[in-house]
């Protein structure tokens, strides 16, 4: 079989799992879930609302773009806008094709031209894993402690899970070493490439993407209090801390499932007695504002390359 069959044998067997996927939340929106309901809770989120978190929003394409420039900063000369842009591009694909691997692959593409192949994926792949492993470490420490304050979880269950933690610590402590063997062993054969150099330089700026991954944690979960407080719903915050990160992470396999982050936010809600109709109700709107912020950012964006060459043109 060729390369080129195997490819599109792939292409379409992501094809087939998303199409059956959307028919199944079809499917579910039809069959278990209160229209009237769904609509009722909708209406109830005003105009004041939109707005509110809608500005809020606006920061988190910033910060992304921020992460990713901790990244590369030592390797490309791009400029904060440029990265900029080439996330909202990447971000306006994630959500037309409904998979996180798009900003990636823009993310690469871009990159590739300046810095070349085995450069630019070295560092999509920390950017990726960094913040993978970061949510995961973020999503355990939170149920550690809900655990602890809202059920009667035995004490002794509790400290086994610390010690797990601990052991991800010290895993996530030897994570360079990790990619390193990977890269040199499954991906890095023909050429020759300082992998160690790379890591090394990145590795300084740990604190930084450390920061940088929880204040976007924190503002997603602020963006979902908020959601749940225009709805008129009293979810917690710490609540929403425990269920947020634990819907960012599953969003990150999007590039099989259609609407993994509508299903998730159903399905976890429920752990904490939150109707269905409800948790349909912000991911919606968690959807909707997510739409409204990139297409702000991409509108302006263009609206500036416009002005750029009309001045060009009148000089």
């Amino acid at each position: 079989m060729s390369k080129n069959q195997k490819l599109y044998i792939k292409k379409y067997f992501i094809f087939l799992i998303k199409t059956l996927t959307f028919f199944l939340f079809v499917y579910f929106f039809f069959n278990f879930i209160n229209q009237k309901y769904l609509l009722s809770s909708l209406t109830k989120f005003t105009f004041e609302g939109i707005f509110i978190i809608y500005l809020l929003f606006l920061i988190l394409p910033i910060l992304l773009t921020l992460r990713w420039f901790i990244v590369v900063k030592n390797f490309s000369k791009m400029k904060f806008i440029e990265l900029l842009k080439n996330i909202i591009s990447g971000l306006s694909f994630s959500l037309i094709f409904s998979t996180a691997l798009a900003t990636d692959a823009t993310k690469f593409i871009k990159l590739k031209k300046e810095i070349g192949y085995q450069k630019s994926l070295i560092l999509v792949s920390i950017d990726k894993f960094s913040a993978l492993f970061l949510k995961i470490f973020f999503v355990y420490i939170l149920i550690i402690f809900y655990l602890y304050f809202y059920t009667q979880v035995s004490f002794y269950y509790i400290l086994f899970l610390v010690f797990i933690y601990i052991f991800l610590l010290l895993v996530f402590s030897k994570i360079d070493q990790i990619i390193i063997f990977l890269y040199k062993k499954y991906l890095i054969k023909k050429k020759k490439l300082d992998i160690e150099s790379i890591l090394k330089k990145t590795k300084k700026d740990i604190i930084k993407l450390i920061v940088v991954n929880l204040l976007i944690q924190l503002l997603n979960i602020c963006i979902y209090f908020l959601i749940f407080f225009f709805l008129q719903n009293n979810l917690t915050f710490f609540k929403l801390s425990v269920f947020v990160p634990m819907v960012e992470l599953l969003a990150q396999f999007s590039f099989l499932v259609f609407g993994v982050r509508e299903i998730s936010t159903v399905y976890l809600l429920g752990f904490f007695s939150i109707e269905k109709e409800l948790a349909l109700a912000s991911a919606l709107i968690y959807l909707f504002i997510n739409y409204l912020v990139i297409i702000t950012f991409y509108a302006s964006l263009k609206i500036n390359r416009i002005n750029f060459f009309k001045k060009k043109n009148i000089e």
